[in-house]
């Protein structure tokens, strides 16, 4: 209730747009701006969730405002206990952000391109894994360090042995959520055309926007987090 009253009374959902318009008063240049926007909101969303991206507030949402690319500043991944944890929010996906991009966008340019970008990253899945480790190990074997007093390389390489099978376990987590976004495999056409509703290919990642838009599930979310904005 709460919520719903600050954005009801307080917090308007055309913040963001509004601005844009008083900063570029051109309709073709801002809808320009608004496509290249949605695509790399697109794939910034699709890396919050593979990694399991914490403290997404808006101070940490930034863009320039002439050519509409996001920067993807201090992404930082949440453990327990070394291993990648879920969450109820996948992506940060407020209401002046929808209300910004805009029904036509939202269908017909960040769906698609999550999709496509989780595609390829599952397509170069070999080429992916090393990346991931060096990358996974280092951050759990600084969440480790962080939390415990290994402090010479001794102690340290007998820590990351043993924190090997977590990284691992990292991994395959941000693999299988390329995977899970990705097309999905359609194995008899004939039948999926005679369906009277049939699953569309994107059926994930859709059902991740309707998780990120939530009204109950942005009013769970921590102050901090400024889910009305």
């Amino acid at each position: 209730k709460i919520y719903q009253d600050i954005c009801n009374k307080l917090v308007l959902p055309n913040i963001l747009s509004k601005f844009m318009m008083e900063t570029i008063p051109s309709a073709e240049r801002l809808f320009q701006f608004r496509h290249v926007f949605t695509s790399q909101l697109a794939a910034n969303s699709l890396l919050q969730y593979a990694f399991a991206v914490v403290e997404r507030t808006p101070n940490r949402f930034v863009f320039c405002n002439s050519t509409g690319k996001i920067l993807s500043q201090d992404f930082r991944s949440q453990y327990n206990h070394g291993l990648l944890e879920k969450h109820n929010l996948p992506f940060r996906m407020t209401r002046n952000i929808t209300e910004f991009i805009g029904p036509f966008l939202l269908e017909g340019v960040f769906v698609p391109s999550f999709t496509i970008v989780s595609s390829a990253m599952h397509s170069k899945r070999s080429v992916l894994e090393p990346i991931l480790h060096l990358l996974l190990r280092d951050d759990v074997m600084s969440w480790y360090i962080s939390k415990s007093s290994a402090k010479n390389d001794q102690k340290i390489q007998e820590a990351e042995r043993q924190l090997s099978d977590r990284v691992w376990s990292n991994i395959r987590f941000v693999q299988d959520r390329f995977e899970e976004c990705s097309p999905r495999d359609v194995t008899d056409a004939a039948v999926e055309a005679v369906k009277s509703k049939p699953d569309p290919i994107d059926i994930k990642v859709r059902s991740l926007v309707d998780a990120a838009t939530s009204a109950e599930k942005l009013s769970m979310m921590p102050s901090a987090y400024q889910a009305w904005l």
